[in-house]
């Protein structure tokens, strides 16, 4: 049975559990805030169209009540259409570069979570050649032999 934090004095016991509970908590917490994120940007594309649209039918009704031509001659309308389908074409572009952007950010994420145990690895071999030098046993070997 593992002990709690307040009943051990290990400093190492005690960091791993902190860690543990840190990481646990948020692993929990991410998801929770990724959905309150979404469900805002959700909410204000929502409130953003229906602002667009309240204000394209009062504009609508004003010309219409008072009597001014809204008619869009043909080549008015086609820069309308052409810079919408512009307009299209780079935010789907944009959003294909974002998302492989974050797709290659995770990649090296996780090939640095994959190679962490490498480096520790790496890094125990130079403590035990700092460890070899330094211990009393070694330097007297080392002063005898030279």
């Amino acid at each position: 049975m593992s002990k709690t934090i307040t009943e051990t004095k290990d400093h190492f016991v005690i960091y791993q559990q902190s860690i543990d509970k840190y990481f646990t908590q948020a692993e929990q917490a991410v998801s929770r805030y990724f959905q309150a994120l979404t469900d805002l940007q959700e909410e204000y594309i929502h409130a953003w169209r229906n602002s667009i649209k309240a204000n394209l039918y009062l504009q609508k009704e004003f010309a219409t009540k008072s009597g001014f031509d809204v008619t869009l001659p043909e080549p008015s309308k086609k820069i309308f259409i052409d810079m919408t389908d512009e307009f299209l074409k780079t935010r789907s572009v944009r959003t294909q570069i974002a998302i492989a952007k974050i797709e290659t950010a995770k990649k090296n994420v996780k090939t640095l979570s994959d190679n962490a145990s490498a480096f520790a690895d790496l890094n125990r071999d130079i403590m035990q050649s700092w460890i070899s030098l330094c211990t009393p046993q070694d330097r007297q070997n080392i002063s005898q032999n030279s």
